[in-house]
């Protein structure tokens, strides 16, 4: 009697602890949202977006138990199939965001990323997306206005220093079109509406080749007097 008080406290903790975790808050990839042991329906739940299932494998007692139990009932009844005890599963978060339920859907909607606030001397990475008469627009991440490159603000060809021409304007799409990626510095922000002015003028910035994009919340990027990182050979 005293194991079968123990057995229905344990239960109906689980399904607390699966329901208290479902509920509405806040997070984390690798987090652990709710868990069905695979005994109780009440517990179960559905993946939603955002979220993916983990299956744990049963406890070599538990296995053994059920063999035995199907042994004894295939004694009784050959005729009636065995069955296979049920894995509990939990259900784990891939983005941070909040936790959302409908019924037995669980899902996860994320965070809305912060904008940009950027300052002078701050280094950047974006993507050309229009060439205008004397200047490039450029995407610097999603919430934030687009910056300004001023055909003033980048090298010529050759390194030539001189007043820019119309002849140069005609030939911008000659140093950065449309989709190029480009990184650059903050020259100038607008006091009157925020927008960034961008220059290229170091021969660490400009256009950027042969590699691999990792688009992460600038929330996550620490400022720094350096940001550029020289890997060794072999690395890539």
């Amino acid at each position: 009697m005293a194991d079968s008080n123990h057995e229905q406290e344990d239960e109906i903790n689980d399904i607390h602890s699966s329901l208290t975790q479902s509920v509405r808050h806040l997070v984390i990839p690798g987090e652990i949202i709710a868990t069905h042991t695979g005994d109780n329906s009440e517990s179960s739940f559905l993946r939603g977006h955002g979220t993916y299932i983990e299956t744990l494998p049963l406890e070599e007692g538990a296995s053994h138990q059920s063999t035995d139990h199907d042994r004894e009932n295939n004694d009784d009844d050959e005729d009636e199939p065995m069955t296979e005890p049920q894995q509990p599963q939990r259900l784990i978060a891939s983005v941070s965001g909040i936790v959302e339920r409908v019924n037995k859907l669980i899902s996860v909607v994320p965070a809305a990323p912060m904008p940009f606030v950027g300052h002078v001397g701050d280094l950047i990475i974006g993507r050309i997306t229009a060439v205008g008469p004397t200047r490039w627009k450029v995407d610097i991440g999603p919430g934030s206005r687009a910056a300004q490159l001023p055909l003033s603000g980048v090298n010529l060809p050759g390194g030539v220093q001189r007043v820019r021409t119309a002849e140069d304007a005609l030939g911008m799409r000659k140093l950065f079109r449309e989709g190029d990626l480009v990184s650059a510095e903050i020259q100038q922000v607008m006091a009157s509406d925020g927008g960034l002015s961008l220059h290229t003028r170091s021969l660490r910035y400009g256009k950027l080749e042969n590699g691999c994009l990792v688009v992460v919340p600038p929330a996550l990027i620490r400022r720094m007097k350096q940001h550029f990182v020289s890997l060794g050979e072999g690395v890539g």
